[in-house]
């Protein structure tokens, strides 16, 4: 097992390409790519011990990655950016 802070440091690497990728609305928005980046951050939580927080932060970023496919105006987009976003900072 690696250790834990390399672990929530890779996790906030792919969440921060989510928010690259998704934040810049005059592109379309490269949902595959994002949804590579979002399981392997969901996938990187297994790796570790998750405190009571980690896993709040875990069951929010698996409730926004289900809303990916879901079609967003630009601002509803620049809102659940944020929300990944918001995950990443209180990692």
């Amino acid at each position: 097992m690696r250790d834990k802070q390399f672990v929530i440091n890779s996790i906030k690497m792919d969440l921060h390409r989510v928010v690259n990728a998704a934040g810049d609305i005059t592109k379309p928005m490269p949902k595959q790519s994002i949804k590579e980046f979002l399981n392997h951050a969901l996938d990187n939580f297994n790796k570790i011990e998750p405190t009571n927080l980690e896993k709040a932060l875990k069951t929010q970023l698996a409730a926004l990655s289900t809303k990916v496919d879901t079609p967003m105006d630009p601002h509803k987009r620049l809102l659940w950016t944020e929300d990944v976003m918001t995950v990443r900072c209180r990692l």
